[in-house]
């Protein structure tokens, strides 16, 4: 029995939306305001509308249906690709993606979606703008020592060295608007992250915005899942023995830097280094010791933002998320 009174699958792009209902009927709107408004006449009391994660093409769609207080609820876009395998679909069209979006949210349990806090919303882009800068930075460095090794002409070093100058005050000018909003947004959690031996500001900030302040996260292995930190395990029949690895199916930015982090944990951070230890001891492989520190880093940032106290690297309690 179906739990609301319609389901609407979406499928959006930049300039428009496809829409199929519970009935099969097919919508086509633009997406802009316009758009949305002739989309709500259609929806009836009750009903729930599912789409995918589409970079920021579905932003816009998704906060008016929730400020219309419509049930929305917006998946990973790979749920729907397994989800339409394993009905062996063979047709890759807007239309053909909105019933399989339908279909999905008719038969499988999704989780509503809430729109982020609007300063969450704002370090992100500018997160992201520096992540860009950083970079470019790495990018111009790494010329400037080659252009150095070659003993290149000097007007070329020194321009590439005023660039790496601009762009490194673009950075530190972002990192201190970012500190100063994530503060404003829960300067107590940020605190308490940095606590953490291993994490810096960049970090701390990436963590409280991806996480969305760690809310909706029920214990740390979920945490852990979603970052792809989750180990994996190929294996089947005698043909097939693939090693254990993690899922890398989560941010990529999250685990890079976590990893970076682990760097500097794996010989400060007690509990890190203990664990660190005790993988080489056994023979595992140095980066693979290393990427167990960053999920090591990752559990008790959520043991710190669920406590919410500052790290102690005496608590022995902390083994438990481990």
């Amino acid at each position: 029995m179906n739990k609301y009174t319609d389901y609407f699958g979406i499928d959006i792009s930049k300039d428009s939306f496809d829409v199929i209902n519970l009935q099969g009927k097919h919508f086509l709107f633009q997406n802009d305001k316009n758009g949305f408004s002739e989309f709500l006449k259609i929806i009836p009391k009750g009903s729930l509308c599912v789409m995918e994660v589409t970079g920021i093409y579905h932003l816009h769609l998704a906060n008016f249906l929730h400020l219309k207080n419509i049930a929305v609820s917006v998946v990973n876009p790979l749920r729907i690709k397994r989800f339409s395998q394993m009905h062996l679909r063979r047709n890759k069209t807007d239309k053909a993606d909105a019933k399989m979006i339908s279909l999905y949210a008719q038969t499988q349990d999704v989780d509503l979606w809430t729109p982020p806090h609007e300063i969450l919303d704002r370090c992100k882009d500018i997160y992201q703008v520096m992540e860009q800068y950083v970079n470019i930075k790495k990018s111009l460095n790494n010329k400037l020592v080659s252009l150095k090794y070659k003993k290149s002409e000097d007007f070329l070093i020194d321009n590439i060295s005023n660039q790496i100058q601009l762009v490194t005050e673009a950075i530190e000018e972002l990192e201190l608007e970012l500190i100063d909003l994530i503060k404003g947004y829960n300067l107590t959690l940020f605190s308490n992250l940095k606590s953490i031996v291993g994490i810096g500001n960049r970090t701390a900030i990436l963590l409280i915005i991806t996480t969305n302040g760690f809310k909706h996260f029920e214990n740390a292995k979920q945490l852990s899942s979603y970052f792809g930190f989750a180990p994996t395990e190929l294996s089947s029949g005698k043909s097939i023995r693939g090693s254990r690895k993690i899922s890398k199916m989560g941010n990529p930015l999250v685990r890079e830097k976590l990893y970076m982090c682990s760097l500097q944990a794996f010989r400060s951070n007690k509990a890190c280094s203990e664990l660190y230890q005790r993988l080489i001891a056994k023979g595992k492989p140095k980066k693979l010791a290393l990427i167990a520190v960053a999920n090591k880093l990752l559990k008790i940032a959520y043991a710190i933002a669920k406590s919410g106290l500052p790290y102690d690297p005496e608590y022995k309690s902390v083994r438990i998320i481990s």
